[in-house]
């Protein structure tokens, strides 16, 4: 039997259906991929040593609103469980591991998100590394100690949770998840995305910068708009040495922000193409205990954020005094100053 030439529409039935499945087979492929990027970077956060369970307050502060039981290396808290409505905080910290180093790493980036889906809300916050303030077991001390602490005296994964316990007792807010973000991967994520524009508002120069192998060297930033790679951000949002932790933290809110306003920009489709080596990145250098699902549900949720919108806030130098006992450079909030900042974080 002659077959007959398929007729132009049957051909463009054909491509479409031929088209559609190569789509619906790189979607799944795609998809596939986010989900095993994205669930190797989830973890259950390890509970705290036995000896930290007790929460150590100054004399002015309100009573504790984490209560830690004592625990074992088996019963590992759960996760929050909360309606898809419900602002969502996330503790981000960003470690200072030298590139080689195996030695347990502080967290010289402490910097709390507040996500509220119903008033499409979005606010930063962050914590001067140096700040002074209990952690739970430990004494009182430099807040960017409690990670190291945990991870030293606990299971691998108590720091996180320490952390949570420490900043959480701090400003009186109960933390959803807390990110653990190697500053390496924070370079990767940057190069991943194609870059950054960062408008610099003043040339910046720091003549003392520490390299990777315990020496110094110069960097500048001119002032005004520039692209930055991922080498370039985060040695932008690691300066300190000019203005100190309190320029460096809003270079490090700003830097965040203009990875937010470029995955913005670049479109959703794009995004969704390459969203296997975007959480692929990732892998390696960062750990969270939120979900996978809520990490996919915040990304969606979070797509057309215009990164302008954001609230940023911070303590500023006339919010802290300088020096606690023998540590000169030991910080502590002004009496009230965190109190208000925090409120007008959470937008009371």
């Amino acid at each position: 039997m002659r077959l007959q030439r398929p007729g132009p529409n049957l051909l463009l039935a054909l491509v479409g259906l031929c088209a559609c499945a190569l789509i619906t087979m790189g979607a799944l492929r795609i998809a596939s991929g986010v989900r095993r990027n994205v669930a190797a970077l989830s973890v259950t956060p390890a509970p705290l040593p036995a000896d930290a369970v007790s929460m150590i307050q100054p004399t002015n502060a309100a009573p504790p609103i984490l209560t830690l039981p004592p625990l074992t290396v088996n019963d590992a808290p759960a996760a929050p469980v909360r309606a898809a409505t419900d602002p969502v905080t996330i503790l981000l910290l960003g470690s200072d591991r030298r590139p080689g180093s195996d030695a347990i790493p502080r967290t010289d980036a402490i910097m709390l998100v507040r996500i509220d889906p119903v008033q499409e809300r979005v606010a930063l916050f962050s914590l001067p590394r140096d700040l002074w303030t209990p952690i739970p077991g430990h004494g009182i001390n430099r807040i960017n100690n409690a990670y190291l602490f945990g991870e030293r005296a606990g299971p691998p994964g108590a720091g996180m949770s320490l952390a949570r316990a420490a900043v959480s007792n701090l400003i009186g807010v109960p933390i959803d998840y807390v990110a653990l973000i190697d500053l390496s991967g924070f370079a990767a994520l940057v190069d991943a995305i194609g870059g950054v524009v960062v408008d610099v508002p003043a040339e910046l120069i720091d003549r003392r910068f520490p390299t990777a192998d315990n020496r110094t060297t110069t960097v500048r930033f001119a002032a005004g708009p520039q692209q930055m790679n991922g080498a370039a951000a985060l040695t932008y949002s690691r300066i300190r040495n000019p203005d100190l932790d309190f320029g460096r933290i809003a270079r490090q809110q700003q830097v965040l922000l203009a990875i937010a306003e470029r995955l913005r920009t670049r479109g959703y489709l794009t995004n969704l193409l390459a969203a296997e080596d975007l959480t692929g990145s990732l892998v390696g250098y960062v750990q969270t205990d939120m979900p996978p699902t809520q990490i996919t549900e915040l990304a969606f949720a979070l797509r057309n954020q215009d990164a302008a919108a954001v609230e940023r806030y911070a303590l500023s130098e006339a919010d802290i005094q300088y020096g606690v006992e023998a540590d000169r450079f030991a910080l502590r909030v002004r009496p009230g100053r965190l109190e208000a900042l925090v409120a007008q974080w959470l937008a009371e």
